[in-house]
């Protein structure tokens, strides 16, 4: 199964250390957990095996409680020691695991954060078992946040920008790996505003922008399935030629002829003397 890769800390280790800061310190952060792991805990009521490995930034979601596969591993970089579930070296674009062996896969904002996201893709498709489960989270760059966030790169020019892609792009991704997909669910619109009246308004909003799946949220969550289409068995032997049947030849009844057998190479289809 795994195998430990050590790896040195990489510029996307400490997006993800941004990441996690980021889910546990801001309102907006915090309710995109709550929504996930509501979300998630209906997701992975289908999923049952015996692996799931979970990869990208620790954004607060609790794997070990939601999920019902019998082993969890969490894909690090570098060793954490206040990493609770058993752990993995290794990077993301090269998964230190077998082909078809593991049985779901999550990509918390993995492909936000990767400077190849096709090749973290492939390596999904590599390592899941076929109909395996892979859950994407991402970030919407149509959102506010998304805008807001590519606005600020633009002006400030600091740091390294992430790499947010559309649902649909990601989809179309995915159906040329041989994956199957779902709807996404679109999380967190609105960024909470605290316990007054403005604030309690807003959370009605962003419950009713939520529950009718309105292409704006901060994040999406993508479900796909891991497609395998069945191969011929080339073990048996093909003939080259086909071989004749004959048929043997009836007697005629009441006047209706029955062809004579014909011997080739007499013209006009004479019959032997």
């Amino acid at each position: 199964m795994p195998v430990n890769v050590t790896t040195p800390p990489t510029a996307e280790a400490h997006q993800h250390s941004g990441l996690r800061h980021w889910y546990h310190q801001k309102r907006l952060g915090q309710r995109l957990t709550e929504q996930l792991t509501e979300v998630l805990n209906k997701e992975l009521e289908q999923v049952f095996g015996y692996h799931m490995l979970v990869t990208g930034a620790d954004i607060g979601l609790e794997f070990s409680r939601i999920g019902k596969t019998q082993r969890l591993f969490r894909l690090l970089s570098r060793r954490d020691a206040d990493q609770a579930s058993p752990s993995v070296i290794g990077q993301s674009c090269e998964l230190p695991f077998d082909s078809d062996s593991l049985d779901a896969l999550v990509l918390c904002h993995t492909l936000d954060t990767s400077p190849i996201p096709h090749q973290v893709l492939r390596e999904c498709q590599r390592v899941l078992v076929p109909n395996g489960h892979l859950f994407v989270i991402n970030f919407n760059p149509s959102s506010l946040w998304g805008i807001g966030h590519w606005m600020r790169r633009l002006l400030t020019r600091r740091g390294r920008r992430l790499v947010t892609v559309t649902s649909r792009r990601l989809g179309d991704w995915l159906s040329l790996l041989g994956f199957s997909y779902s709807e996404p669910q679109y999380l967190a619109n609105l960024t909470p505003l605290g316990q007054g009246r403005t604030g309690r308004i807003m959370d009605r909003v962003d419950k009713w922008l939520v529950r009718h799946n309105m292409p704006t949220g901060t994040v999406y969550l993508l479900h796909a399935r891991k497609r395998v289409a069945g191969h011929l068995n080339h073990a048996a032997p093909i003939s080259e030629r086909p071989k004749l049947i004959s048929i043997p030849l009836g007697k005629s009844q009441e006047g209706i002829p029955v062809p004579r057998q014909v011997t080739r190479g007499h013209p006009d289809g004479a019959e032997n003397p």
